[in-house]
């Protein structure tokens, strides 16, 4: 069967951490990647759910699982994807903030998956790489967004 494929990126942003953070730990307002169309959610609180819109068409809802202000971390994870956008199973991600010298700050943003097919002999598009492939490119576009909105407020 499929084994747990990771991807973790990790970006400086020329911004407070408390700026960054605000952004980040508002669950209801994901608007930091430029393919994402806009995105709906009942909360910000443990267990809300989003959906995000892609301009594409595609939708993929995430739950909101833990938030921790002191430690600058949230987490959420996908409920429902489409494969075409994120084609994983049991998709968590993991987003930590920390502030380093001269009031900048490193994002961590670390995901844990396995790839969109869970049977043996995956179609190539659901394949561990492709899944990969994918996830990585979303996470980059959430991290360059993020980065200019943050350094652009």
């Amino acid at each position: 069967g499929p084994s747990r494929q990771k991807v973790s990126l990790d970006l400086d942003i020329n911004a407070p951490a408390s700026k960054v953070w605000e952004i980040v730990s508002n669950f209801e307002n994901f608007n930091w990647n430029d393919e994402v169309n806009k995105s709906n959610s009942n909360g910000n609180e443990i267990g809300s759910e989003r959906v995000i819109s892609f301009k594409n068409g595609s939708k993929i809802k995430q739950k909101l699982e833990k938030i921790n202000e002191e430690k600058m971390m949230i987490s959420w994870r996908v409920i429902e994807t489409d494969n075409k956008v994120l084609p994983v199973n049991s998709y968590a991600a993991k987003v930590f903030i920390k502030s380093t010298d001269n009031n900048k700050t490193k994002v961590s943003y670390k995901s844990g998956f396995y790839r969109g097919f869970m049977g043996n002999d995956p179609p190539e598009e659901l394949n561990d790489e492709n899944s990969k492939i994918k996830v990585t490119k979303f996470i980059e576009g959430n991290l360059k967004g993020l980065k200019r909105i943050a350094e652009n407020n």
